[in-house]
């Protein structure tokens, strides 16, 4: 493959949503540095619009397909579609995600063929640590998480259920990764009798958005008992968790690099210097700020 005349299409889950955004731009940024051709395509949060937008493209004329997909998989990992896409010579990249089937799919083929995605179990102990720190003598916190079933919603929560203090008790909600559901689901929750004796000082979000759902509803109920409020969120996008975090609207947040740029510059090292790249590639996560100096500041 030449790198100048490579075409890699970009797979997302939905173009409203903040995050996928954020990846599509960073895919546009690090391919353009690269001299790639990159196309976006979204799926509307549909894993079979996904597979057939893919398998539209893998059935194209020679000339006119990409020569790599990079996709962030909706609901399975699309192993079918992978196996049509590497028999018509196209490589695959799976971001947010580790996939069963890409020791097999790369077996007696040179394609680039990888995935990259955030180490969710760290970003997990992460916040389990910021947790501590504003905890440290034990209490009660919220617990905002994601879509159930999905890796990041997993992963994250064990790493929050390893790390935490055993002293310190979790009250876990629904927020399905988005402000409006998480702000619902938490003025629900204050309506509750119990909520005013539940000594909840703290609301951990599995993203950001869902952090300043729950940090609205808060506001909103304006009982002096709950102007404390700590509020940790996570992913730390450049124009939301990370504004959001410096603003002060957030206690805290774990910032989670961009996966498509992090792919194209391996793909890059694959196709430029032909370094064949790892079946597996984590992103490190860090705590804005460190947890020490939110342990500081909360003493």
């Amino acid at each position: 493959m030449n790198a100048r005349r490579l075409k890699v299409i970009v797979s997302l889950h939905a173009k409203t949503s903040h995050y996928h955004q954020f990846e599509a731009l960073a895919a546009q940024d690090s391919s353009r540095s690269h001299g790639f051709e990159v196309e976006i395509i979204y799926a509307d949060g549909d894993a079979l619009i996904q597979s057939q937008q893919l398998l539209n493209r893998i059935q194209l004329p020679p000339v006119c397909r990409p020569n790599v997909i990079m996709l962030d998989p909706f609901g399975s990992g699309m192993v079918r579609v992978a196996q049509e896409a590497v028999a018509a010579g196209i490589g695959w990249v799976v971001l947010n995600r580790e996939v069963d089937y890409m020791a097999e799919l790369r077996r007696n083929t040179q394609l680039p063929i990888f995935s990259v995605t955030n180490n969710h179990l760290e970003t997990g102990r992460i916040q389990a640590r910021q947790l501590n720190a504003l905890l440290p003598a034990g209490g009660m916190a919220l617990y905002l998480l994601g879509t159930k079933g999905s890796p990041a919603y997993l992963l994250r929560t064990q790493g929050m259920q390893e790390i935490k203090q055993p002293n310190i008790r979790l009250i876990m909600l629904n927020g399905s990764w988005n402000e409006e559901p998480a702000f619902i689901a938490v003025s629900k929750w204050l309506q509750l009798p119990t909520s005013r004796d539940s000594g909840v000082s703290v609301v951990v979000a599995q993203n950001d958005f869902m952090a300043m759902g729950a940090r609205k509803a808060f506001d909103q109920i304006g009982r002096r008992e709950w102007s404390t409020i700590k509020v940790l969120g996570c992913d730390g996008l450049k124009d939301y968790g990370l504004t959001w975090t410096r603003q002060g609207l957030l206690n805290a947040t774990v910032v989670c690099p961009p996966l498509s740029a992090r792919a194209m510059d391996i793909l890059a090292g694959e196709v430029n210097q032909g370094l064949r790249a790892p079946a597996l590639t984590l992103t490190e996560p860090i705590s804005l700020p460190p947890v020490g100096e939110l342990a500081a500041a909360a003493s």
